[in-house]
């Protein structure tokens, strides 16, 4: 098997998580490289338009881009409150995809796309590479320490790591989704629909200076509800395919632009046919949505379909089991660690797996994530990020938000950088070393010791 390369730290996944793992680890000075299986950098944030983090993002890395992304007039960098806490704000999706690359251009990081992962090296316990398969063939990469920030953690799992999927009861899934994008609606009419219905919205958003047009409300607009609607549609006669019983809204950054969270597929996202069937059932729900806005809600007469996002939405796949299982009662709790390495407000956010609802339940002033979730139970060599950490299915509803993924693809990183430098394996890295670089950086630890009590 041909030798593709050698590597301090390889990082598995280029989306949120990924990206921050990697541009941290090279700024450390090692040798990095992100492996992705797509030609997307950003994963959801870019492809799947999914650019409102549900949550605070508390520095960092994902903090730079956001505040980068602002300069060039694509993000609102402004701190946000919603019904469930407080969020940092939205950001264009193209203005996202090109701060990141400039950032992993300037940090220094191996980019190679188009390359799934088929296999693993190990020797004993320890994972030493992994195998990748690329247009040219298979190759062989190795690793002092690997990243999985697949979000499906498709490397722990090739290399024996224990994981969980889905509900204790039943093994289901939160369903899989997609955004979908429409231009020239009529924003004021829309808000103004929806404060005369308000009874039917969770939650709306508008500019603390409303105006009369579009431009009042781009990047700011957000609103979800219309359950009533879309049940007094159905009784007309309406053909409503989708198995969800609200829809959400967020303004983007073109006038008249708005990205909406309604389409849902109930099936296993590890599955290949179900990833196929998702791929076009997501794209019809898109357009039957898109045909009861045009009649039932006052500002889209005029609109056009721009498009459904790129890149699939898949909200959960494997938990690894780690040296920790982070649980519900910690989420609720706001429970304090003394491995803690990052504060997150994100709310538990349960997509009803076979079902039509959701939840979106407060966690005050946060909880931290114990560094242990990060570490996979009998494999060395190895540290996941992102969506695929050990953690229990309902802390996941919060855990699986891009604030924690950021958060844990910067831990990861760091520790990785101190597991090369130091000839270390992460199981054994000194967690008071990462918390010490993720302070330096007033990240917000959610440990015992730390100033950052509240959100």
């Amino acid at each position: 098997m041909e030798l593709f390369g050698k590597y301090d730290v390889v990082v598995v996944g280029a989306g949120v998580t990924g990206i921050v793992a990697s541009i941290q680890a090279a700024r450390k000075g090692v040798k990095t490289l992100l492996v992705e299986g797509s030609g997307v950098l950003g994963g959801l944030v870019t492809g799947g338009r999914l650019t409102k983090p549900t949550g605070l993002v508390n520095g960092g890395v994902f903090k730079e881009l956001i505040d980068r992304a602002a300069k060039y007039k694509g993000a609102d960098d402004q701190i946000r409150s919603s019904y469930w806490g407080t969020y940092t704000g939205v950001f264009d999706a193209e203005v996202m995809q090109r701060v990141i690359i400039e950032a992993v251009e300037e940090s220094g990081v191996e980019v190679l796309l188009h390359a799934q992962v088929t296999d693993i090296l190990r020797e004993g316990n320890q994972l030493k590479g992994i195998h990748i398969q690329t247009k040219s063939g298979v190759k062989l990469i190795l690793a002092s320490v690997v990243i999985d920030a697949s979000g499906d953690g498709d490397v722990a799992e090739l290399a024996g790591a224990e994981f969980m999927l889905g509900r204790q009861q039943d093994g289901l899934t939160q369903p899989i989704t997609s955004y979908f994008r429409v231009l020239n609606v009529d924003i004021p009419a829309v808000a103004k629909d929806f404060k005369e219905n308000e009874d039917d919205m969770w939650e709306l958003v508008v500019p603390e200076k409303e105006g009369a047009t579009n431009e009042d409300y781009a990047m700011v607009f957000f609103a979800t509800g219309l359950t009533n609607r879309i049940e007094r549609a159905k009784k007309e006669g309406f053909e409503w395919i989708i198995p969800k019983n609200h829809m959400t809204f967020k303004g983007g950054l073109i006038p008249g632009e708005l990205s909406i969270n309604v389409t849902r597929f109930h099936g296993n996202g590890l599955d290949e046919r179900t990833l196929s069937h998702a791929e076009i059932e997501i794209k019809k729900q898109a357009y039957s949505a898109f045909d009861f806005l045009k009649k039932y809600v006052k500002g889209f007469e005029n609109s056009i379909f721009l498009e459904v996002a790129p890149k699939l939405g898949i909200r959960e796949t494997r938990r690894i089991v780690g040296e920790y299982i982070l649980t519900e009662n910690d989420i609720r709790s706001e429970a304090r660690f003394e491995d803690a390495i990052g504060l997150i407000n994100s709310p538990i956010d349960v997509h009803e797996p076979g079902g039509e609802k959701a939840i979106m339940e407060n966690v005050g002033k946060g909880y931290g994530i114990p560094f242990r979730c990060l570490i996979p139970k009998h494999v060395d060599g190895l540290l996941v990020a992102g969506r695929c950490i050990s953690v229990d299915e309902i802390a996941f509803g919060s855990t699986r938000n891009v604030p924690a993924c950021a958060a844990t693809g910067e831990a990861a990183a760091i520790a990785a950088a101190y597991a090369v430098q130091n000839n270390v394996l992460p199981r054994e890295v000194p967690v008071t070393e990462v918390q010490r670089e993720l302070s330096i950086k007033n990240i917000p630890l959610g440990s015992k010791q730390d100033s950052y009590n509240h959100i």
